[in-house]
């Protein structure tokens, strides 16, 4: 498993470090913010329909050489942001990006999954989303190396993501099959939990609203490049140190109740740093607070899964996880449009306000589920998670699955 976990460090990092150079290039090139949250928005409209059609692809081609295209093509698009300079091919290139990346990602998901048993799939889900955010942290640090004004960062993103080709391309391990999914409709889904669903939208709106134009926020209120670079890496770092704390508390008491309180947590830290930022804290203090609320932040969705699967049978766990998965693109694509026009009309302090007040807002939503309706006992609920909002193949690495609910769904 190696190679695949290789694979990823490298095309995890080279994207991410595109997704820090892009917004810098185009806040030196003076787009305005609101084009900038367009632009980087449409990444996830194109995750999004790579999350549902790319599966298709690899059905048909074979793990292999599908990744090997995704990886290529993906390579290739962040070539073409530097010989391409104009907004509306940048956005084409953009929903590429985050087509190909669903795909790649879905490849290596499922094909960990099939070299995984029943008693290893949770350990190597683990080490898989060390693994991702390790990358993500990476690639975002790699910006300081070069100038962001030249072609260099650009150069060494493709060369990244190229690199991913050679340990799948060489790998002994055998190709997996990808089956169908049992049939979930959102309005079902929706009736089963609802906070589930909404938080899943709501998770969306944060991280992608934070991802796409976190670096132009950073860059408005005064930071450096390396200090940007620093700030987003610590933001995903806080995201890997909670899992493991928040899963625990969420295992012994009312989820609902620990959401609400991760969702005040995001709203009030993300108020922190924007007062940390207007009176000029030491960069510490500013790396403390990043840390809460990237790790706050990235610990709804988890959430949000597990109550999900709280309110369902186990035969609906896959389908289940693609369509809030669904729904997680779509708020990670509303979030950043709002979020930008917001910064071009009245600066960028409303994005923290934007942030916040969603955040906040969700966790009155939450706060009044747990009034109207009781908790689950105790016994009935599943473990929590921590899984990725990438790819819905993951959730075959998921050990609240029993491989028997996989092999019933394969066509």
């Amino acid at each position: 498993m190696r190679s695949l976990l290789t694979a990823t460090v490298a095309f995890m990092a080279g994207n991410s470090l595109l997704g820090v150079v892009l917004p810098l290039r185009m806040e030196a090139a003076d787009y305005p913010v609101a084009l900038t949250g367009v632009i980087m928005a449409a990444y996830y409209l194109g995750l999004a329909f790579g999350g549902y059609k790319a599966k298709h692809i690899i059905m048909r081609i074979g793990h292999i050489r599908a990744f090997s295209s995704f990886a290529a093509l993906t390579a290739a698009t962040c070539l073409g942001h530097a010989f391409l300079f104009d907004p509306l091919t940048w956005g084409g290139l953009r929903i590429i990006n985050g087509f190909c990346i669903a795909g790649m990602t879905t490849a290596i998901e499922s094909w960990l999954n099939s070299r995984s048993s029943n008693e290893t799939r949770g350990r190597v889900l683990g080490v898989y989303m060390l693994t991702f955010y390790l990358a993500l942290a990476l690639g975002q640090t790699m910006v300081n190396i070069a100038p962001v004004g030249d072609g260099e960062l650009l150069m060494i993103s493709s060369v990244l993501i190229g690199l991913s080709l050679i340990p799948v391309a060489m790998t002994r391990l055998g190709e997996p099959d990808l089956g169908k999914l049992r049939v979930l409709g959102i309005a079902r889904l929706f009736q089963a939990s609802k906070v589930g669903v909404v938080g899943a939208a709501v998770a969306g709106v944060l991280i992608g609203s934070f991802y796409a134009m976190g670096v132009v926020y950073a860059r408005q209120v005064g930071l450096s490049v390396a200090q940007t670079a620093m700030f987003m890496s610590t933001v995903v770092l806080g995201g890997l140190a909670f899992q493991l704390p928040v899963g625990i508390v969420a295992d012994r008491m009312d989820r609902r109740l620990v959401m609400a309180g991760l969702l005040i947590a995001v709203g009030a830290s993300w108020a922190l740093l924007s007062l940390a930022f207007a009176r000029d804290l030491p960069l510490l203090a500013l790396m403390v607070l990043a840390l809460v609320f990237g790790g706050t932040m990235s610990s709804v969705y988890p959430l949000c899964v597990a109550q999900t699967f709280d309110r369902l049978d186990r035969k609906y766990y896959v389908a289940a996880s693609g369509r809030l998965l669904m729904v997680y693109s779509i708020g990670a694509t509303i979030g950043p449009l709002i979020a930008s026009a917001l910064m071009a009309l009245f600066g960028p302090q409303s994005f923290f306000v934007f942030e916040s007040l969603v955040a906040c807002s969700y966790a009155l939503f939450v706060f009044y589920g747990v009034w109207a309706a009781p908790a689950e006992p105790k016994e009935a609920r599943e473990k929590f998670v921590p899984v990725p909002d990438i790819s819905p193949a993951a959730v075959a690495l998921d050990p609240r699955i029993e491989p028997e609910e996989l092999a019933h769904d394969a066509a």
